[in-house]
């Protein structure tokens, strides 16, 4: 099919259009949201002349695109909302080189038709500045037929309709996508070497294979893991879910190793071949000789020294030196996908001086009591906005409106955080307990062996 992408337009446009030449200038606005503005530069965007030959491809759908940022206002206030996503920005790009504007217009015309005619205004535009002709499309996001807000955003609802489109004016498509494709986070995470909930899964079922020759002996190896998983014959695709985790991955977009006939042949290869049965085996952890640095962690208290000595557990402290992540306790690996997070809290409880979770709900309180008191002022500032005929002083009253905003999204991460540590905290004290049991069998195992 045509690639299609669809996103929503906010007030953040900076995100959105970085590279708009042409935005259409006007007399004083009417509406005063800095909201409106995003609906404006998109409509803009979409219809840039540079890239449409003077608007030659561009029409609109119950709308005229000359008034269409007046018209889904008009429909918004009608129905009163005027609120939250402002509109829908996507497009449609052809594999071809060689298809005409007028075809790629007519396509986004019919497209953008069926998807959302019947009840929503759609802007649609064909863009000429690239090898890859592609058809922009905005629409309102409040329907002007019954006042309902768009759910028809979804890639997955609308391919079809594309795919049997292009299909029809004999254009490429994909009659088999795959969407299964591991995402660029994760990619990223295991180029630099950090663990992830994939890569935990394939050593987890690479160690299961590994001590299993049969699928009732891989089956009770990752129970005794601890993984959840389904390798029911019943089912479409086997899944596991990685500890501390509650979305299943399918086994088959681990990689080639990882399908289910895959796993059927290596567990087959190994009956060639003597094995040792499956037993849990616990990796002993680094052991720094620091000390001072432990000393300095037993002097604090509660959950400040709870998350202190994790993070020392982590390798996380000290800084200077570098964990040897193959040789961590599972649990620990799992956790190092969220040290950053780890961190953020670890700091919030030094900052604060905050040792029991009394003291922490006292914090969190307080901050909700500043969050209540902020909105107050930042309405009441909107509310002069909307009095005020003064441009100058309706400059400054939206950039106290700014900072208002600035300041109430950093304490919603305060507030974040301190929910992060009253769920973490009993996890990470559960965890540290049982890895302290794991290394005294190892200690006890290594005793024996003397």
């Amino acid at each position: 099919m045509a690639v299609s992408k669809l996103w929503p337009v906010t007030n953040n446009l900076n995100k959105v259009i970085n590279y708009a030449t042409n935005p259409e200038k006007t007399g004083k606005d009417v509406y005063t949201e800095e909201q409106y503005q995003a609906l404006k530069d998109v409509l803009s965007y979409a219809k840039d002349e540079e890239k449409t030959e003077q608007e030659f491809y561009v029409e609109g759908i119950n709308c005229n695109p000359a008034t269409a940022r007046d018209q889904f206002i008009s429909v918004k206030q009608a129905y009163g909302k005027e609120d939250g996503i402002q509109a829908y920005h996507g497009y449609l790009s052809f594999k071809e080189q060689d298809i005409s504007p007028s075809l790629a217009q007519q396509i986004g015309m019919e497209f953008a038709k069926e998807v959302w005619g019947d009840r929503f205004q759609v802007v649609v535009t064909t863009h000429l500045n690239t090898k890859h002709l592609h058809c922009h499309y905005v629409v309102n996001s409040v329907s002007f037929k019954d006042g309902k807000r768009c759910q028809d955003t979804s890639w997955f609802k609308f391919r079809k309709v594309a795919d049997r489109i292009c299909e029809k004016y004999g254009l490429y498509y994909n009659p088999s996508p795959n969407r299964s494709k591991q995402s660029s986070y994760y990619y990223n995470l295991e180029k630099a070497g950090m663990p992830t909930r994939y890569d935990l899964a394939r050593k987890a079922i690479d160690e299961a294979i590994r001590h299993s020759t049969n699928l009732k002996a891989f089956d009770y190896a990752l129970t005794q893991m601890g993984y959840v998983h389904s390798l029911s014959e019943s089912r479409k695709y086997w899944t596991i879910i990685p500890k501390g985790y509650s979305k299943p991955i399918r086994l088959k977009n681990l990689g080639d190793d990882y399908t289910e006939e895959a796993i059927r042949k290596r567990l087959i290869e190994n009956q060639r071949i003597n094995i040792s049965p499956f037993e849990n085996r616990y990796y002993k952890p680094r052991q720094y000789a620091l000390p001072i640095r432990q000393d300095k962690i037993q002097k604090k208290s509660g959950i400040y020294r709870l998350y202190l000595y994790y993070c020392y557990k982590l390798g996380y402290l000290p800084k200077y030196k570098k964990q040897n992540v193959s040789r961590l306790h599972y649990y620990l690996k799992e956790d190092l996908m969220k040290i950053d997070k780890i961190s953020m809290e670890t700091r919030l409880l030094a900052r604060e001086n905050i040792s029991t979770i009394e003291q922490l709900f006292s914090y969190k309180n307080s901050i909700e009591k500043e969050i209540d008191s902020l909105v107050g002022i930042r309405e009441s500032l909107r509310r002069n906005v909307r009095k005020n005929a003064d441009e100058i002083k309706i400059s400054k009253i939206k950039d106290e409106i700014s900072d208002s905003t600035r300041k109430i999204r950093e304490l919603r991460k305060e507030i974040t955080l301190c929910d992060g540590i009253a769920d973490r905290s009993k996890v990470i004290d559960d965890r540290l307990k049982q890895i302290q049991k794991d290394e005294e069998k190892e200690r006890m195992k290594g005793g024996k062996a003397r």
